[in-house]
């Protein structure tokens, strides 16, 4: 017997006219990792929220071991042993580990004052049984990103529930860290847990899941055991195809020998003033390439993109765009100076989700919009409308961007800051966080075409893959330093990458005399 059915779910959004789930279906044996794959709007997350009693269904029912329940809430969820770690986690960081755990069911002294020391026992306990190594009484707000996703399954864990959904959990995680968070769900399994796995990630399906239903446009389209089909056939299934295009990177055609973007010796030291964050990073990018950069989570690449975006000032060293100093204010005042960015974090960096899609294409310097000072709102909307059509984005001008899915939020970015003319350095920061497979490649084209019209690309990202696929030349960043700085000729790997940014090697190779 399935430990859960869903059968005919449908949930209609009259507000934005959308059939998010249209009679789906899903069943899930016990004590199984399964994984929930489609693209970006198929329906998946929409489907697990009804589950989790966050959204109510209008059509279908729901089995837990062959009997029919009715969620209308988390509580009602959490009653019946099902948890939600959500893709964006749900964490107080002015909070302890063993505070944000035990939120909400707090044990008491005498019935009216919080047991401190009983809330780290019981959650310490809770994490030795399951194999959590987090420290209790540490500050939520000090954890990593990886640390995070484990105290949000802990939490789950400690309310013991047995059925586990997470969304899309690996879109933020570094290789080292979906390694942990695997180990984390086969140890789950074997425990006895069934887990649903919300993703669009072939390659992470085929190494830990035990079956997969896709899903398309709302409907669930098919079902399989993980073991009869291979990546590029369940790739197929989920696009809609009966063949699909698999990206394949072209070499960069010439690089120009002046760089674009020179870095010297820049430094920057944490908040408290105690470590450096950055500590004399140097490099330069040229015309025509695309340099990756990669490292492990707190050690650089992120600091690195606050700095180039005008986030944090750096303590000392010298930025130069084009051979002049890149001004010390926010964008748009770069984007002014030929900066194009994309930012790991698409709603507090690169959209404002409250405004429309064209009050968002237009923002930063685009002065053509506004002829005597007065906005031309009909040129904008026009332009608007081009580039919807252009990059395939699912909305229209006058929809708010808080209404499209990850993968055409980001993909109206891409739009505004690929907009003629081309700037002559884009940084991309995690460029395909949680899109699905189009939506992937689709940027991936766009990066290559920036390159290729002479746009100097700069790619910080944690996806080993994606490094490997789309760049040129590779740097890697390891306790805020640049450890070596490689050729992408064929011969590096994900585990050579891998030990640079664990330490294991110090490599300062410069490909082309930067």
């Amino acid at each position: 017997m399935d430990a859960l059915t869903m059968e005919g779910i449908s949930k209609y959004y009259p507000e934005s006219d959308t059939l998010a789930n249209d009679g789906a279906w899903l069943s899930v044996a016990s004590g199984e990792i399964h994984a929930l794959v489609g693209e970006n709007g198929a329906g998946k997350t929409t489907l697990m929220k009804v589950l989790y009693g966050l959204e109510k269904s209008d059509e279908g029912k729901i089995l837990l071991d062959g009997a029919e329940v009715r969620i209308a809430s988390p509580l009602d969820a959490g009653r019946l042993g099902i948890g939600m770690v959500h893709q964006h986690f749900m964490i107080v960081d002015d909070f302890t580990v063993a505070e944000n755990v035990v939120l909400g069911a707090e044990p008491r002294k005498a019935g009216l004052f919080y047991d401190r020391r009983k809330a780290v026992r019981s959650v310490s306990a809770t994490m030795e049984r399951h194999g959590f190594s987090l420290d209790p009484t540490c500050m939520a707000s000090s954890l990593s990103v990886g640390e995070r996703q484990q105290l949000e399954i802990v939490k789950l864990l400690h309310r013991e529930a047995r059925f586990l959904i997470l969304d899309e959990p690996t879109a933020v995680l570094t290789e080292q860290e979906v390694k942990t968070l695997f180990g984390t769900l086969r140890s789950l399994r074997a425990s006895g847990h069934t887990i649903v796995l919300i993703t669009h990630k072939v390659k992470e399906v085929k190494e830990i899941s035990d079956s997969v239903t896709v899903m398309r446009s709302g409907c669930t389209v098919d079902r399989f055991r993980t073991a009869d089909i291979d990546e590029y056939s369940l790739s197929c299934h989920i696009m809609g195809n009966a063949s699909c295009p698999l990206f394949t990177r072209t070499p960069s055609r010439a690089f120009s020998p002046k760089p674009v973007l020179e870095i010297e010796n820049v430094c920057l030291s944490s908040s408290a003033g105690e470590a450096r964050q950055l500590d004399g990073v140097s490099l330069n990018l040229r015309p025509g390439e695309v340099l990756g950069v990669c490292g492990v989570s707190g050690n650089g690449v992120g600091e690195l993109e606050d700095v180039l975006g005008g986030f944090r000032r750096p303590d000392s060293g010298k930025i130069s765009l084009k051979g002049r100093p890149l001004p010390k204010r926010r964008l748009p005042a770069r984007s002014g100076y030929g900066l194009g960015y994309v930012p790991a974090d698409r709603i507090r960096r690169g959209a404002n989700i409250g405004l429309s899609m064209t009050e968002n294409y237009i923002a930063l310097d685009r002065p053509h919009y506004f002829p005597q000072g007065f906005l031309d709102a009909a040129s904008a909307i026009r332009a608007t409308g081009t580039a919807i059509g252009d990059f395939f984005i699912k909305g229209r001008p006058e929809q708010l961007a808080g209404e499209l899915s990850g993968g055409n939020i980001q993909k109206l970015i891409l739009a505004r800051e690929l907009a003629s003319p081309l700037p002559p350095l884009m940084v991309f920061s995690e460029p395909t966080w949680g899109l699905d497979i189009s939506s992937t490649e689709f940027v991936y084209e766009k990066i290559l075409e920036a390159r290729d019209a002479g746009s100097g690309i700069l790619l910080l990202s944690s996806n080993l893959d994606e490094i490997l696929e789309l760049s040129d030349r590779i740097s890697v960043m390891y306790r805020g330093r640049i450890v070596c700085d490689l050729p992408n000729d064929g011969s590096l790997t994900k585990e050579k990458l891998g030990e640079y940014m664990l330490g294991l090697s110090d490599d300062r190779a410069v490909a082309y005399g930067g």
